[in-house]
């Protein structure tokens, strides 16, 4: 009769149960890749990142990230690849009760290095590529949804911009990506 008593009082409060998501100091692995927002079809990323929460689903972010987009000069495609380092705070901004559903807005610092058609300055026709590989920095802002599958899989879709100088290209550049972070 008592193991009958208590298996009946643990289904009741099972029910009412939740676990703990969110909490200071908890770590989370985030993947994502997506691409950028140009009008050439092979631009991508992909981005690995390590995610620290702080208090009220605020949390920061550190991440590597390696790009490439393609850029066409007549008949010729000049390869772009970024490899960017980033550390930044994403703070809440709506969530339900649950935190099961959440849309944070971030923003970051960046830096990292930009390599332009693999650090060859003459184009197979004979012209002179006067855009120049170097070291990149500056700033991302980034707005993302936030789909708590469980409490430990997030699924994130998201919009970021990134503004970048010491670049020989545009320095305003969009991205769009989805992703899946991993609590810890």
């Amino acid at each position: 009769m008592r193991g009958l008593i208590c298996i009946i009082m643990l289904m009741l409060c099972h029910t009412s149960m939740k676990a703990q998501r969110m909490t200071p100091k908890q770590k989370a692995i985030e993947v994502s890749a997506g691409t950028l927002l140009k009008k050439h079809h092979d631009n991508y990323f992909v981005n690995l990142g390590l995610v620290v929460y702080a208090k009220k689903g605020n949390y920061f972010l550190y991440s590597l990230e390696y790009s490439k987009s393609i850029t066409d000069y007549k008949t010729f495609k000049i390869p772009i690849e970024n490899y960017l380092g980033e550390a930044g705070l994403s703070v809440n901004l709506i969530s339900n009760s649950t935190k099961s559903l959440m849309i944070n807005s971030s923003i970051s610092a960046v830096g990292g290095y930009e390599e332009i058609n693999k650090n060859e300055t003459d184009l197979p026709d004979g012209a002179l590529l006067r855009n120049e590989s170097s070291l990149i920095y500056g700033a991302s802002g980034r707005l993302s949804l936030e789909l708590y599958l469980s409490d430990r899989f997030v699924l994130l879709g998201y919009g970021k911009t990134r503004i970048l100088w010491n670049t020989s290209l545009e320095s305003l550049r969009p991205s769009a990506g989805l992703g899946l972070r991993i609590n810890l």
